[in-house]
């Protein structure tokens, strides 16, 4: 019995020993066969991108977007919460083959937030191996995110201001400062006008809301800045007697123009004391006597004058805009009726109003 227990005993150890020995060889080869499998998941392009996207937010990524919000406009938006937003799209960032980039020396992959492309990385082979395996390194990366940011510009008149969020855009967001007015158009290249201003913001992450404020602060909208509506600007006194000049002189100007009556120089010298001695229409008006006695109809009939719009340029000076309508009696006998344009700018003098210039359209 005793034999018989010892080779019992032995028996057990024996299988003991076998049995740690053959748990030992598998623990060996499943750790070896894990890190076998790590080399060759490590040494694939994919792992590359894996490792690139869990890196994100190293010194080197960092300093790619500092650079991006650098160019940003810090007046409008914090540099904190600028840098916030970029941030916050690569959170959830994922990667994609561009295979159309892809050759035997190089990988290429896009860098995605769900639908948006955020970058482009470039694998290349990498001179070291692991395990045997031949690996892929990142040979360059950039960030494309010129697509993050907005700008606008916004024209107003001369002394009104435009606002983005708190901050009311200076003199330095100003890219033209001698936008015309469109109805004033014809005199800008001989007379100082008022003019508007267009600002532009720098860039900005997100939307861009503007305020356009008056002189005074209040909010306008941009209806409120309608030129026909904006320079409306003249008193009841003020186009009273803005009316009773340009009927006058409108009249005066078609009976000079016809000459059917052949008082050629009377005729010039009764428009002459309704313009500005030594002014450019007066020298214009003079200097067309001459062709009168060639020009002449049968007759020109002046059958309406309508004052389309009056505008109020300075403390003393007006510009009108009169439509005038001419039955002319021609050598034929026949009448013909012709709608004339004109726009004058008149000026207050001690003889009361007078017109300088006048620009037929």
């Amino acid at each position: 019995m005793t034999a018989t227990k010892k080779k019992r005993h032995s028996f057990a150890r024996g299988l003991a020993i076998y049995v740690i020995f053959l748990t030992l060889l598998i623990v060996v080869g499943l750790v070896f066969f894990y890190f076998f499998i790590s080399a060759y998941e490590y040494s694939r392009p994919e792992g590359a991108m894996n490792r690139y996207i869990e890196d994100i937010g190293n010194e080197a990524f960092q300093s790619k977007v500092d650079a991006f919000v650098a160019t940003l406009d810090h007046n409008i938006q914090p540099e904190a919460e600028s840098k916030q937003r970029v941030l916050a799209l690569f959170e959830d960032v994922k990667w994609a083959k561009k295979v159309s980039e892809c050759t035997d020396t190089k990988l290429v992959y896009v860098l995605k937030s769900g639908s948006t492309v955020l970058g482009k990385v470039t694998l290349v082979p990498s001179e070291d191996t692991h395990m045997g395996f031949s690996t892929w390194e990142v040979s360059e990366d950039e960030l494309t995110l010129d697509f993050l940011y907005n700008d606008a510009e916004q024209t107003v008149p001369a002394g009104y201001h435009v606002r983005c969020g708190d901050y009311i855009l200076d003199d330095s967001y100003i890219v033209d400062d001698q936008v015309h007015y469109k109805l004033l158009e014809e005199f800008y290249d001989n007379y100082k006008l008022p003019t508007k201003r267009t600002y532009r913001t720098g860039k900005v992450i997100g939307d861009v809301q503007l305020e356009i404020l008056d002189p005074n602060g209040n909010v306008v909208t941009e209806a409120d800045l309608d030129e026909e509506k904006l320079t409306d600007n003249c008193s009841a006194e003020e186009k009273a007697a803005i009316k009773e000049f340009t009927d006058l002189y409108i009249e005066r100007y078609v009976i000079y123009l016809s000459g059917s009556n052949g008082a050629h120089t009377p005729n010039l010298y009764a428009l002459l004391v309704l313009t500005v001695r030594d002014s450019d229409l007066y020298s214009r008006l003079y200097q067309a006597l001459g062709g009168q006695g060639f020009a002449s109809s049968r007759g020109d009939f002046l059958q309406s004058i309508t004052i389309n719009h009056t505008i109020k340029i300075s403390e003393d000076s007006y510009v009108v805009d009169v439509t005038y309508l001419v039955d002319t009696y021609g050598q034929n006998g026949a009448f013909t009726t012709t709608t004339n344009n004109s726009k004058l700018i008149l000026v207050q003098t001690v003889d009361g109003l007078r017109a300088i210039a006048q620009a037929s359209y």
